[in-house]
């Protein structure tokens, strides 16, 4: 039996699942406390709770964050900026140049009842600016390229996703407020690099610039209540870029206790851990008044307290410096496996929390996750789609399931090398047979079957700056216009070894060891050979990296693209000719012109319809194929009454291809379902 039957199979015995009887749970004792503990079993791990890191944007941290934090603003599924005005709100006042205003809510709370304070922005501006940031001794700073600086080197092997490197801001002189307190005026020289003989721990580096912040390098003004940022160029993403992250005040604690005051504002020595005690306000003005005042010093501790303090493993030796702002605070940290969250008293905000405690787990594997689920063990499961899975789902008792969608799994095609490049043709013209060889095999490829195979419905989006809300892109330029297609011939060989008439092969970048997009592969392998094209799966060297560092040993890649924290930059870094994530070789300079059009664009509509029309064009330069959303699943138990055991109810499945997880925890607080 192939694969895709069993997927299909699995289905049907979900389906008869739910029409199953319920049944109690079959735990013989239940903990008294479990009642209002809900334990939710995942199969990605928390890493960090820095939002600004990449261990701080993998699926399992945004998790965890989405009961943990609050914030200014949020993405929904369809990209698009949700604000909670009950912790603030972020409003442009200024076209040119681009000026945005943060004012935070009188009453935004730190889980430490310590009010949410300007400082905290600024910190955020101050490590993703790239202002500061300098080469640790023997290296050297990556560049940028781009109309706007967007960063060429990408961070990450598997998936379309990157950190921007740093960069450097020139001198400049501004005037600043910090808090309630006036500081002068300071000018701040440059900070490329490390003076020679500089140890390591005196490198400021914070190591999370943004593409977006990148272009606000003056200092921004702050005052009592929030902090006004003035931008070099427009920015189409000012609305999502800056939020509120680590607590000022916490970092400070951290950094500088024992550290010597900055001349700018000396008065005295900072408190030692055994000498006076300073209030919490107090280490979150000495952190904006070492960022206002190019504190090196200061800063150089500053960074790497924010940079390495708040992932797991330094969580779980101190939870208490588990500060957040949401409607749950981290009670404990387990690296190995888990994160125990409770309700915070000081919250105040949109979202109150209506259960005591949650406990996020990934030390199950997917069958003994609904092992554990069948026992009453844990009552929300969120495994990896596998046959296997899906029918030991379907022989629990009671199961409630919700299927979904994740990341979009696209086909992309190597223009770089392979037969899909101009430089495999002789002769005039090489580009033209390399366009059509893309048209040809891009027309070859059975979306229908490979959705089938996965499990999934099609998806046809084109740019992923969505997440699973939507899935629909417009149409080719050719068909929306109502011009017929052109016509392209079913294979167009390329001028290397063997008879003319050659099957073309492809060879196919993917991840084979998952069942569901090996079951692609076959799919598109049978669908493909129709039209005189071999696919096979690529044997790089090292699978992990050859993505990005070995673009010879493939000709296409099955990749999964999931929403980008900073939606338009994303697109751009994607599609921009040498783009940060741009792995196809792609390059027009055209779409470059467009590109950056699009990453000037303000207005949130316009910058909308742009970014349709350039899924049109990336659509019909024939270099990329969308297929499905990675499929997901979420599945809870119906449990009699009296178990003594939490009954969640039937919940969504957890959109894990999105940037913002916030709304799936809908049934774990009151009110507002997303910021």
């Amino acid at each position: 039996m192939t694969t895709s039957r069993v997927l299909r199979g699995a289905a049907v015995v979900l389906t008869a699942a739910l029409a199953a009887p319920l049944a109690a749970c079959t735990s013989d004792h239940a903990d008294p406390d479990r009642a209002g503990t809900v334990v939710v079993a995942v199969d990605t791990p928390f890493a960090s709770l820095n939002a600004g890191l990449p261990d701080g944007r993998t699926a399992g941290s945004t998790l965890v964050r989405g009961l943990a934090q609050d914030g200014l603003v949020g993405l929904d599924d369809a990209g698009k900026a949700v604000a909670d005005t009950t912790f603030g709100t972020v409003e442009k006042i200024s076209d040119s140049p681009l000026t945005v205003r943060y004012t935070l809510a009188a009453d935004a709370r730190w889980s430490d009842g310590t009010p949410v304070s300007p400082a905290d922005l600024l910190l955020e501006w101050a490590a993703r600016s790239g202002r500061f940031d300098e080469a640790a001794p023997g290296q050297v700073p990556q560049p940028t390229s781009g109309a706007s600086g967007t960063p060429t080197t990408p961070t990450t092997p598997t998936a379309p996703t990157a950190t921007a490197p740093t960069a450097t801001a020139p001198t400049m002189t501004a005037p600043t407020t910090v808090a309630s307190a006036t500081v002068a005026s300071t000018t701040v020289a440059p900070t490329g690099t490390s003076p020679t003989g500089t140890s390591q721990a005196a490198t400021v580096r914070f190591g999370a610039t943004s593409a977006a912040v990148l272009e606000a390098s003056a200092t921004p003004t702050l005052d009592a209540h929030g902090m006004t940022v003035v931008y070099d160029h427009p920015v189409a993403d000012w609305q999502v870029d800056l939020d509120v992250d680590l607590p000022a005040h916490v970092v400070g604690k951290l950094a500088l206790v024992g550290a010597p005051t900055p001349a700018a504002s000396a008065s005295a020595p900072r408190p030692s851990a055994s000498g006076p005690r300073w209030a919490d306000d107090e280490w979150a003005q000495a952190v904006a008044e070492a960022i206002v005042h190019d504190d090196h010093a200061a800063l150089a501790q500053i960074s790497q307290v924010w940079r390495t303090g708040f992932d797991a493993a330094a969580l779980a030796a101190d939870p208490t410096r588990a500060v957040t702002t949401g409607p749950y605070r981290i009670e404990a940290v387990d690296p190995s496996g888990s994160v125990t969250l409770v309700r915070s008293t000081e919250y105040g905000g949109s979202r109150p929390a209506t259960r005591d405690r949650v406990v996020v787990r990934w030390d199950l594997d997917p069958l003994a996750a609904v092992d554990a689920l069948r026992k009453g063990d844990v009552d929300v499961v969120a495994p990896v789609v596998t046959p296997d899975v899906t029918a030991a789902l379907g022989r629990v008792p009671g199961v409630r399931l919700t299927t979904g969608g994740g990341a979009v799994l696209q086909l992309q095609l190597n223009e770089a090398r392979g037969p899909f490049a101009p430089s495999q043709y002789s002769g005039a013209g090489a580009a033209t047979k390399a366009a059509a060889a893309r048209a040809a095999f891009v027309a070859a490829v059975p979306q229908a079957d490979v959705a089938s195979a996965a499990g999934a419905d099609p998806s046809d989006a084109v740019l992923a700056t969505v997440g699973p809300g939507r899935t629909t892109s417009p149409a080719s330029a050719s068909s929306a216009s109502g011009a017929p297609t052109p016509t392209v011939p079913p294979t167009v060989p390329p001028t290397m070894p063997g008879p003319e008439a050659a099957p073309v092969t492809v060879r196919v970048l993917v991840a084979t060891g998952d069942p569901v997009r090996a079951a692609m592969l076959a799919a598109l392998t049978a669908g493909a050979s129709a039209a005189g094209f071999t696919v096979t799966a690529a044997s790089p060297a090292d699978p992990s990296t050859a993505l990005w560092s070995d673009p010879g040993s493939w000709d296409a890649a099955l990749v999964p693209v999931a929403q980008a924290e900073l939606p338009i930059a994303g697109v751009a870094d994607r599609w921009r000719s040498g783009g940060a994530t741009n792995v196809t070789g792609h390059a027009d300079r055209a779409l470059d012109a467009e590109l950056d059009t699009l990453t000037a664009t303000v207005d949130p509509v316009a910058a909308s319809r742009l970014v349709d029309k350039l899924g049109v064009a990336v659509r019909d330069a024939h270099v990329v194929v969308p297929l499905v959303r990675q499929p997901s699943v979420t599945a809870t138990v119906a449990r009699a009454g009296g178990s003594g055991l939490p009954d969640p109810g039937q919940l969504a499945a957890v959109p894990w291809g999105s940037a913002d997880l916030s709304s799936w925890w809908s049934w774990a607080v009151q009110g507002r379902t997303a910021r």
